[in-house]
């Protein structure tokens, strides 16, 4: 198992198994591709960069195969686009679907660009990893991690239908054959991953 982040000489470094490294890669760059989808503005040139040596695993069109999700176009005035999109830019004022068309219309490309430089820099920091599977983090990429990781965590959780501690509480009953199980580890796995970092800036 990946052991918690931790300041050594000064540096936020861990050190990750070469599964763990390969998941948190895949769900990085699944995250990127669904950001660059066709549902969001155009991408601003600088903003992506796919230079991972890390083999991507399709986690995500799994689970969208499993419970029948489906990206669609034109997030701004779409309500039915992906609800991981939906969950990541939430509506700014619920009551008001004009007013929430508008605020997004205005705020969505650069909001989706900070996202995009965040799970950037998360995955420019993996890259990084030699053969002994550390990972030193610049103190200047914590909120990138932070960021992404709750990203990866929000899409996780859309993807399994995870809306409140009892549904949680629910998958963590599963029997290990249900193919949700496996989903929801990693889950919880981000979680940990999150805390360990943020142990770290206390």
């Amino acid at each position: 198992m990946m052991h918690g982040f931790r300041r050594r000489r000064g540096q936020l470094t861990c050190t990750f198994e070469d599964t763990e490294l390969t998941i948190l890669c895949s769900l990085t760059k699944t995250l990127l591709q669904l950001l660059r989808s066709d549902a969001m503005p155009p991408v601003r040139a600088s903003s992506w960069n796919d230079s991972s040596d890390c083999s991507p695993e399709a986690l995500f069109a799994e689970l969208e195969n499993q419970m029948g999700c489906e990206v669609k176009a034109d997030f701004a005035t779409n309500p039915e686009v992906d609800p991981v999109l939906r969950r990541l830019f939430p509506d700014a004022y619920r009551d008001d679907e004009g007013a929430s068309t508008e605020f997004r219309r205005f705020s969505q490309a650069s909001e989706r660009d900070e996202k995009l430089d965040a799970a950037v820099a998360m995955l420019s920091d993996m890259n990084q990893v030699g053969h002994d599977g550390r990972c030193a983090m610049p103190d200047e990429h914590v909120n990138d991690w932070l960021k992404t990781l709750t990203a990866l965590r929000v899409a996780v959780a859309v993807r399994l239908g995870i809306k409140t501690s009892a549904d949680a509480d629910e998958l963590g009953e599963l029997p290990d054959e249900d193919p949700r199980t496996a989903v929801f580890s990693i889950y919880e796995w981000l979680g940990w991953v999150q805390e360990s970092l943020l142990d770290c800036l206390h």
